[in-house]
């Protein structure tokens, strides 16, 4: 929904300018998230923040927020579907569009081009990038780090104990286990067990179920300067236009796939489109899903899907969901240019299709958001959030102790030098004493180093 704007006598020349920049600026920082974005998912979601909130104000945290919660109870990628919401909002469904593509592109290049190389430098190439994501996992829980103190940081006494509470409670009910198992680790002790958890869909759920019934039963009546919790129609219609869009960029999709492997390709097309929708829990969720719509089915080989894509689709950035829907077209094609046509096109409908159900949730959300009701899912939510990242914290720590330990490096001294610098990178990034370029590069160069040697 684009903010209204006045414009003075002689400010005309200047619009086109201004909104030319800010859709810039989201571009520019979706490329940066889908580069940088290692982990996927919820890991993506202070990165892509600090982008287009704190880094060029083109969104304000409570709209980012509730974009955030839509993201998480909707189907498909979470970083594109961010994407496709903040180009919605703050342009239209173009801007939706590139948007969400963008953060999709660079994972998906990288991936289509490892798997068109996988014969001469497939496993190098593939070892190189997991050993700098051990590095590359410090600096993105820092950055996950630095998203919960600034959560906590805002509230005070009474406040800051409910808020520390349900972080501690959505951690628990997320990801118990890599929690428990790496804190395990860091003192020695191995441990496999796998205890039980919800998913991060079932958590944001029950915690909206929770807010629903706090709001009714204190019974808060809370005004606005605005208008009432009326149905704002006119913004449902942009979100639908913009849904439409995202059918239109599907369909573009299962078109390019029908003319270069004709109905096999239209068929190979629908059932990318309905692995996406019922593909909850993030990206390793549909690695599941994939396995059953497109392995079983002998659509692609178990050698091809298991040796080489879902490998690639974990060690590169982006959106795992996106990069192995690519992956999956590419494999089908078999070889040559066909190959990337066939890739690029599953790209298309992946994104298509989880945009395409996120917007008009977005719709309506947006239309009641001065509702008690939501102003309270606004307040309580972001501890919500902040447990989950402390889940996928755990859990990228725990991929980084098997990197290095097939490396043959042990585990514990690897978490304990991992947390060392975690602890000295976020006392740096809170400062801003260096750009988080540099410590990202920084990061890749000395895990490489590390696990090279």
């Amino acid at each position: 929904m684009t903010p209204a704007t006045t414009t003075a006598p002689g400010d005309t020349e200047r619009r086109p300018d201004t909104a030319g920049r800010r859709s810039l600026g989201l571009l520019a920082g979706m490329l940066t998230a889908g580069l940088i974005g290692f982990g996927g998912g919820s890991a993506l979601i202070p990165v892509v923040e600090k982008e287009i909130v704190t880094k060029r104000s083109l969104l304000d945290e409570q709209t980012y927020l509730r974009q955030t919660v839509v993201a998480n109870i909707t189907p498909g990628a979470l970083p594109v579907k961010l994407g496709a919401q903040a180009g919605q909002t703050i342009s239209g469904p173009g801007l939706a569009v590139a948007a969400a593509v963008t953060v999709a592109v660079p994972g998906v290049v990288g991936t289509l081009g490892i798997l068109a190389a996988s014969h001469a430098i497939g496993p190098t190439a593939v070892g190189l990038i997991t050993n700098a994501s051990v590095g590359i996992t410090c600096f993105i829980v820092v950055l996950l780090v630095g998203y919960v103190c600034k959560v906590l940081s805002h509230v005070r006494g009474v406040k800051l104990v409910v808020f520390a509470a349900i972080t501690v409670a959505s951690a628990a009910l997320n990801g118990s286990g890599p929690i428990v198992r790496v804190a395990l680790r860091l003192v020695g002790i191995r441990s496999e067990h796998k205890l039980p958890h919800l998913s991060a869909v079932q958590v944001i759920l029950i915690a909206l179920a929770g807010i629903a019934v706090y709001s009714v039963v204190t019974g808060r009546r809370r005004r606005s300067a605005d208008p009432g919790p009326a149905l704002d129609y006119a913004a449902l219609r942009r979100s639908l236009w913009g849904a439409f869009a995202f059918v239109g960029l599907g369909l573009l999709g299962v078109l390019l796939l029908g003319l270069v492997r004709g109905w096999s390709g239209v068929s190979l097309g629908g059932l990318l489109s309905l692995s996406t929708l019922t593909s909850f829990g993030g990206g390793e969720a549909y690695i599941g899903v994939a396995d059953g719509f497109f392995v079983r089915s002998g659509l692609v080989g178990t050698e091809d899907f298991f040796t080489q894509l879902v490998p690639i689709a974990n060690a590169l950035p982006g959106p795992i969901l996106v990069k192995v829907g690519a992956g999956v077209g590419y494999l089908f094609a078999g070889s040559g240019w066909t190959s990337w046509v066939c890739g690029v096109a599953s790209m298309l409908i992946t994104v298509g299709t989880c945009s395409a159900v996120a917007l008009p949730l977005l719709g309506v959300y947006d239309t009641l958001r001065h509702h008690p009701l939501m102003i309270d899912i606004g307040t309580y939510m972001l501890p919500v959030i902040c447990g989950l990242l402390v889940q996928v914290s755990a859990s990228m720590l725990e991929v980084s102790a098997a990197v290095g330990e097939s490396a043959g490096i042990p585990v514990t001294p690897l978490l304990w030098l991992s947390v060392v610098a975690i602890a000295t990178l976020s006392v740096i990034h809170l400062r801003r004493l260096v750009p988080d370029m540099v410590v990202l590069f920084g990061c890749a160069a000395a895990s490489l180093l590390i696990l090279g040697l």
